[in-house]
């Protein structure tokens, strides 16, 4: 809910720092989390994205959260389409199952010269099913979960 955002968010300058080892190159280990652009109608997209990143980093060995003076790679970038779809519903036209699909593009940036290092477009999909899941926040939350996880790996894999 809002309580945990604002708590994830409030610790993007200089978080907790972790051992390395792992499988980030010794190089771009250090990173710093710059707010995402939002290019599209729906508000906050750009929070939740980054709030997401933020959880995936912290739970990962191998790869810090740092300050912008410290980081080694910049990511940053903007979400660019977030598309919510209805798959079915009842007799009474209630939404029985929906979809998000979100693309985003990521930018990783050399902290030190500024020079941009690699960028990757990148979309995921979450369906929901209201009657399985408490609410659409889940299903949202999901998706952006998802994106997180596949901005790492473009970091984990060779530039």
């Amino acid at each position: 809910g809002a309580h945990r955002s604002s708590l994830a968010l409030a610790c993007l300058p200089g978080c907790v720092s972790f051992q390395k080892g792992g499988l980030f190159p010794e190089d771009r280990d250090q990173v710093f989390v710059e707010y995402f652009d939002n290019e599209t109608y729906f508000r906050d997209v750009q929070f939740l994205l980054s709030e997401q990143l933020v959880a995936e980093i912290l739970s990962r060995p191998g790869v810090r959260l740092t300050s912008k003076e410290e980081a080694e790679v910049i990511i940053s970038g903007r979400v660019t389409s977030v598309v919510q779809r209805v798959l079915s519903e009842d007799e009474a036209r209630r939404v029985t199952s929906s979809s998000t699909s979100v693309s985003v593009v990521v930018e990783f940036h050399d902290a030190i010269t500024g020079q941009l290092i690699k960028s990757a477009k990148l979309s995921q999909r979450a369906e929901f099913v209201p009657k399985l899941l408490e609410d659409i926040e889940d299903a949202r939350e999901e998706v952006y979960r998802f994106l997180a996880r596949d901005i790492l790996r473009e970091l984990e894999t060779e530039f």
